[in-house]
């Protein structure tokens, strides 16, 4: 055969195993959980069985990329559900990692609100816990939120409810919680019946069964074990069946109703044996010896506990259970065979088998009171660390807040005082403005003053150089030219907006001066001629020379300047 016909032989191969894996994917894409649970089952069985985890990862993987390639989120979790599975099966010893990638995934079921993936990552959560993990106090939490979940949803969205609240319900009862236990049981037995999920049924009515009878009450065992008869649920029916009337044939031998009892525990006896399922073999084995010794055939009780014996020795680690019920028919029956040194080693092995159950249940009840108890502690080291982070978050943004309220503070502060100080400056501004305003005002008036005294010495000038001047109109014309003492108010107020304090630095420069001398130093100041001061002042020209003369003497100005200087620079 040549090289190029057996390459497109393996390529052809390669090519149709990934077009049936893929189809196989395809199959379960963009579906809910119950119209694809039954194909999942078989891909689950089909990977777990798988020892390669490489090649198990490999088409997980393949899964994966399916789901994410059309958009199938809740086909995407459940590759991750799978390949966490089957590190619980496979990599028992991987316990951190299984725990975080399944808390992981109900963080994640949680925000797309699937309930039935989040139950069933709870579930092989608690039961890693339970089996592998030998944490008795994390599974029981771990079921406890698994069932919260459980409460709200029901068959038609997840089938397999049943299981769950199942793989709740054994752990009380290991531990001998049946007022726990019951309440599930029973939840079970009521859901919507689902054919493929038989086996939990009937487990759980066998289970309640048994529970009765550890309570004492054998009515409600029976009825119990009946309703199995009945076929309430037929799936594997001569199995479960076989177990009901195991369960039945205990309960009358329990009654003394012996010939009742051997033909119910003999069915029970040889469905067991037919399954090679040797533990109930025994234990009906053991309960017929009991039967045959009571009714003193101690060749048959021996004979059937050897049997039972042989059986246990060939079965699971759980024979111990077996071993006392057997030792001690083995026990009655030394005794009656007159073999007292037989009879001790019976009863040693016996109270060995009994101390043996009742050590490993003490050590379970010790070891989950331990688990509780580190659990409690750890639990409260992460709130003294969680409340130590909380309180350094706290103070760091106290003190955030404080450094903002001091910034939000300094900034409010800052813009007060900015605006505060702004309109200062305005008012101010309109303070200088307003006081220029009205020193202009005051300058244009005073200025007006001077010019309109200027303006009418001109006019008496000009009538009285006229030839025959009007007496009655120069006298009117003097006589509005003289500074009245209102007049004479008004200008002190125009000649101070314009001039300051002058007059009172003159007043204390020369506290001596007259009010007519001060009135002339003013006019002065104002740049008038003696004809305008005259007409002002209401006297002769000759009159204010005079006045100024006398000033001159009297303010002790020196030779050098003139009065007109002094009077500037005041």
């Amino acid at each position: 055969m040549n090289r190029p016909f057996v390459a497109f032989l393996i390529t052809l191969l390669f090519a149709s195993n990934a077009h049936s894996v893929l189809a196989q994917w395809d199959q379960l894409l963009n579906k809910t959980y119950p119209q694809r649970y039954q194909d999942l089952s078989k891909i689950y069985v089909r990977i777990i069985a798988d020892g390669d985890s490489t090649s198990a990862f490999r088409e997980i993987a393949s899964m994966k990329r399916w789901a994410k390639a059309h958009d199938d989120s809740e086909l995407e979790l459940e590759s991750d559900l799978l390949k966490a599975y089957y590190l619980t099966i496979r990599h028992t010893n991987q316990t951190a990692r299984i725990a975080s990638m399944l808390n992981e995934l109900v963080v994640k079921a949680t925000e797309q609100n699937s309930k039935q993936l989040i139950a069933r990552s709870l579930k092989v959560l608690g039961d890693y816990y339970w089996t592998d993990g030998r944490n008795y106090e994390l599974a029981f939490e771990t079921y406890i939120q698994m069932e919260s979940i459980l409460d709200e949803v029901d068959t038609d969205e997840f089938p397999d409810k049943g299981y769950a609240l199942a793989a709740i319900a054994h752990p009380y009862y290991n531990f001998s919680d049946y007022e726990k236990a019951l309440p599930l049981l029973q939840q079970i037995l009521h859901l919507k019946f689902n054919p493929d999920m038989h086996a939990g049924y009937n487990s759980a009515l066998v289970t309640t069964a048994v529970i009765y009878r550890k309570l004492g009450n054998l009515d409600s065992s029976d009825h119990y074990f009946r309703r199995v008869i009945r076929k309430e649920s037929p799936g594997n029916y001569k199995l479960w069946a076989a177990i009901a009337r195991g369960g039945l044939g205990e309960n009358a031998y329990l009654r003394g109703n012996y010939a009742e009892a051997m033909p119910l525990l003999q069915a029970n006896i040889d469905e067991a044996i037919a399954q090679k399922d040797y533990g109930p073999a025994a234990q009906s084995l053991i309960t017929q010896a009991n039967i045959h010794l009571k009714n003193n055939a101690y060749k048959k009780a021996e004979q059937l506990a050897h049997t039972a014996r042989h059986y246990l020795d060939i079965t699971h680690p759980e024979r111990y259970r077996h071993f006392q019920d057997l030792y001690t028919v083995l026990v009655k029956l030394s005794v009656e065979q007159g073999k007292p040194k037989l009879a001790e080693a019976y009863l040693d092995s016996a109270l060995f088998a009994r101390d043996s159950m009742n050590r490993k249940y003490n050590e379970k009840l010790m070891i989950r009171a331990q688990q509780k108890t580190e659990l409690h502690k750890l639990r409260a080291k992460m709130e003294r660390a969680e409340s130590d982070q909380k309180l350094k978050v706290i103070e760091r943004n106290m003190s955030l807040a404080l450094v903002l309220l001091v910034a939000v503070g300094a900034v409010y502060v800052y813009q007060t005082q900015r605006k505060r100080h702004r309109q200062a400056q305005l008012l101010k501004e309109m303070e200088i403005r307003q006081k220029e305003q009205e020193l202009e005002n005051a300058t244009l008036q005073l200025n007006e003053f001077a010019r309109n005294i200027s303006e009418k010495s001109k006019q008496i000038e000009t009538l009285e150089n006229k030839q025959g001047p009007d007496p009655e109109a120069l006298t009117q014309l003097r006589e509005s030219t003289i500074l009245t003492q209102e007049d004479w108010d008004y200008f002190k107020k125009l000649f101070g907006k314009v001039h300051g304090d002058y007059l009172h630095r003159l007043r204390e420069r020369f506290p001596d001066l007259t009010q007519g001398e001060m009135r002339f130093i003013a006019l002065a100041k104002l740049g008038l001629g003696y004809q305008e001061m005259s007409a002002t002042l209401g006297i002769s020209s000759h009159a204010v020379r005079t006045t100024k003369y006398r000033l001159l003497k009297k303010i002790d100005v020196p030779d050098d300047r003139s009065l007109e200087e002094l009077v500037m620079d005041i």
